[in-house]
């Protein structure tokens, strides 16, 4: 696409996960597209760790995901109800900075532009509009700034929230893989669980996480809490080399795969994620993929199919969510995930966080004792909202454009 410095194949807005994913498969797919990236904060990624299984990456996709990986393991321990399980599943990690550096490094050419401290103040199918007057048109413009302000903390359903600590241990940790969920922690404020990441012998991801129907979160009783599960672990010499927290909502309605808004849009602003899970890593790599492989005069019914594909998985997703937040008391959820670690199979596990599960999965997984408390009644009326009628979610007309 010929035009000025303001002129792109691709303006991609917001610099986190689904941007920075985009963007590779672009550079993979696309070699000589002209892209750019507006973030409004100073550099790529914020302050995060990615986690996902192996399995939640194609085949034809490990050429350009690879090199965002830092850590990986060959599987993961679950501690919850008194049960403890290896899952046999390939584990992985992508740390925000490292990500940052290899999504710079590929968009490091002539033909595209990184643009921070840069603020979108207008979005439409071909232009963004800065705030500072700047225009950027494009053959296409896709939205990945997150959840819409209005709804990030104020939805129907619950909260996952999370305070970690990276650590630096004075003796080697215990486990050379990580634990997903340990709940042998306080069960207050919903179901709480400690999670670990054993990046090196002496340096750890140590995170306070909890399911609760409220978004605060304190800092210093997550702290106390970590130092606690580290003294019964028997670690008591340490440091804190990074922190990093986040209250993602996780919907019982709403903001489903595709959304309603008047251009194309990914990640969390798009509805690509698992609800039931907050991982979102899975549909961003589908989806970055569907980006980069489509003309752009084709992309807005492909991004359409994809969304078809996955709206009755998320609908049972926040059908799960329903259960977890307002079927089943706080002190009684742990009996949910106990049971979906002690029927499901490996394979299953993987279709499922990686939202690629089928309907014999979705009833296996409801099927059975159902946990304390839960009135039936009300179970069955939940359940049968996904799979009552609903209105498709619907992708703009994406304007005709041919990329260079």
């Amino acid at each position: 696409m010929k035009g000025n410095e303001n002129t792109w194949d691709y303006v991609l807005v917001g610099g986190g996960l689904q941007t920075g994913l985009m963007a590779l498969a672009i550079r993979h797919y696309q070699p000589r597209a002209r892209v750019a990236i507006v973030e409004r904060g100073p550099t790529l990624a914020g302050n995060h760790t990615w986690s996902f299984h192996g399995t939640d990456v194609p085949a034809d996709s490990e050429v350009w995901i690879q090199p965002l990986i830092v850590s990986r393991w060959d599987g993961y321990d679950i501690y919850v109800g008194g049960r403890l399980r290896h899952v046999q599943l390939e584990y992985c990690t992508i740390s925000s900075t490292h990500f940052a550096s290899v999504v710079e490094q590929a968009l490091g050419v002539h033909a595209c532009a990184i643009l921070t401290g840069a603020t979108a103040a207008e979005v439409s199918n071909t232009q963004v509009r800065l705030s500072d007057g700047r225009c950027l048109e494009a053959a296409v413009v896709i939205d990945n700034r997150g959840p819409v302000p209005t709804d990030s903390l104020n939805v129907s359903g619950g909260y996952q929230k999370f305070w970690g600590f990276e650590v630096e241990l004075d003796q080697d940790w215990y486990l050379a893989h990580p634990r997903v969920m340990d709940d042998r922690i306080d069960q207050h404020d919903g179901f709480r669980f400690i999670y670990t990441l054993p990046f090196e012998r002496r340096r750890v991801l140590v995170e306070d996480t909890r399911f609760s129907n409220s978004p605060r979160i304190d800092r210093d009783e997550c702290l106390l809490k970590v130092r606690q599960y580290l003294a019964n672990q028997g670690i008591l010499e340490w440091r804190i080399i990074r922190e990093e927290s986040g209250v993602l909502s996780m919907p019982t309605q709403g903001n489903l795969p595709g959304n309603t808004l008047p251009y194309l849009a990914g990640g969390y602003r798009g509805g690509w994620f698992h609800a039931a899970t907050g991982y979102s890593f899975p549909m961003a790599v589908t989806l970055a993929k569907i980006v980069a492989k489509t003309p752009v005069a084709e992309l807005s019914s492909k991004v359409q199919e994809l969304a078809d594909e996955h709206v009755v998985r998320a609908r049972f997703a926040r059908f799960l969510n329903r259960l977890l937040f307002d079927l089943v008391k706080p002190q009684t959820r742990y009996q949910i995930f106990r049971r979906f670690y002690r029927v499901l199979d490996e394979s299953r596990i993987a279709r499922f966080y990686g939202h690629r599960f089928t309907r014999s999965d979705a009833f296996r997984i409801v099927v059975g004792l159902p946990p304390g408390g839960l009135q039936p009644v009300h179970f069955l009326r939940s359940l049968l909202r996904v799979k009552t009628p609903m209105s498709k979610p619907t992708v703009s007309t994406i304007a005709n454009g041919v990329t260079s």
